[in-house]
């Protein structure tokens, strides 16, 4: 996971599988930057090869810290399965997607 800080969002760059083992240290890492920053944050996922359930409960976790906070979680970068996964559980009824960071920067749904 790399963490990225611009003037506007918090970036979250996952890398290679999040899953059981990786989600515990995530956690606490991301916790750690929505209770310092003000910022709103993007998830992006072009680099993530898989996500299992307690992935999914991971980004529905941290979307609940920053929609309490009336700041918004944004997801970029999903593969067709890892899409079809967000799809399933109905992640993108509550936070928005991009296909791609520019899309983001252009304000593109």
């Amino acid at each position: 996971m790399n963490i990225e800080i611009d003037d506007y969002f918090i970036i979250v760059s996952f890398h290679g599988e999040i899953d059981s083992s990786h989600v515990g240290s995530y956690r606490k890492q991301l916790d750690d930057l929505i209770e310092n920053s003000h910022k709103d944050m993007i998830f992006d996922f072009s680099d993530t090869t898989m996500i299992d359930s307690s992935g999914i409960g991971l980004v529905l976790g941290r979307y609940n810290q920053l929609k309490n906070d009336q700041r918004i979680l944004m997801i970029t970068g999903l593969n067709s399965v890892t899409y079809r996964l967000f799809e399933l559980t109905g992640l993108f009824k509550i936070m928005p997607y991009f296909k791609s960071m520019e899309d983001i920067k252009e304000g593109k749904l």
